[in-house]
């Protein structure tokens, strides 16, 4: 009987305690000075007891605004080296095209179904043998559109078809693609090694030498229709990586305060995401401030 009442008088507590709100999520933020230069550590001072609180720097990839976002309008940025010789001068039959709907099964018929769009001219290639020509970054994303599911690819075509036969060679040192975000942030797709690279013998019996550090072709004074491609794997240059936040706190940490060191010089908006879940209804509140890091 005893054990029965101090069951009843706990159910009782437990059932006043339904009536409770989620405690509030509101936090106050302040700075401990003004402003800190680069590599040197702030500290956000809080006021307010949250459970939960995420923390957003508002460096790149690390912004509260584009937590969500899926797609960006993304640069495509590309560059190369290239060489040539065998030749006492520079034989020009080496095209850079890029398509954006390519069905990505590397062989003659399907080259031939896509549209492709010669963005040589972006690039500057050698005009003496035997000599590394850097050809620039170039900005291709004019060539690409704007659909976000679009998978874009880039292909080396060496051809001659002009009757001539001429025993030439091409040498690709490097080559560096690169997506930039509209908030300036570049990151590396690919490199010569890791672009997919794949041979689609369109006619002639050459082909590029393919993976290595370096992509190379050489033709041959017996056939006079060589017309070979090397086509990358395929680009989503559209995606984006939603901005990621650092869980700073839950229910079993107390926080008074949180450091942070920037590594660059800039004005960030640092966002604290602050929330209070609790089985009968949450509450959520952001709050934002301005730090200014200098050099």
């Amino acid at each position: 009987m005893k054990l029965s009442k101090i069951t009843i008088a706990a159910a009782l507590v437990l059932c006043a305690a339904c009536t409770d709100e989620a405690p509030e999520a509101t936090l106050g933020v302040s700075l401990d000075k003004a402003s800190v230069k680069a590599g040197e550590p702030v500290t956000f001072r809080f006021n307010g007891d949250p459970d939960n609180i995420v923390f957003y720097s508002g460096e790149n990839g690390h912004e509260y605004a584009l937590r969500d976002r899926e797609y960006a309008d993304n640069l495509l940025m590309v560059d190369f080296v290239s060489y040539t010789d065998y030749v006492k001068e520079v034989h020009p039959n080496l095209q850079v095209l890029l398509s954006t709907d390519f069905s990505g099964v590397y062989d003659a018929a399907d080259i031939a179904a896509a549209h492709w769009t010669d963005v040589t001219g972006e690039f500057t290639l050698p005009t003496e043998v035997s000599k590394n020509t850097d050809s620039g970054r170039a900005d291709l994303t004019k060539y690409t559109g704007t659909d976000n599911q679009a998978m874009v690819y880039l292909a080396f075509r060496y051809h001659d078809l002009d009757g001539t036969g001429v025993r030439n060679r091409w040498v690709l040192r490097s080559l560096n693609i690169e997506k930039v975000s509209p908030e300036g942030a570049a990151s590396t797709v690919a490199d010569i090694k890791t672009a997919g690279l794949q041979n689609v013998v369109v006619s002639g019996d050459v082909t590029w030498t393919l993976p290595g550090s370096q992509m190379l072709i050489t033709g041959n004074a017996t056939s006079n229709d060589k017309d070979v491609w090397a086509v990358t794997a395929g680009i989503r240059l559209r995606e984006s990586t939603p901005s990621s936040g650092v869980v700073i706190k839950n229910l079993s940490i107390e926080l008074p305060e949180y450091s942070y060191t920037y590594s660059e010089p800039g004005v960030y908006d640092a966002v604290f995401a602050s929330s209070s879940v609790w089985y009968n209804g949450s509450k959520e509140s952001l709050t934002t401030v301005r730090v200014t890091v200098t050099e």
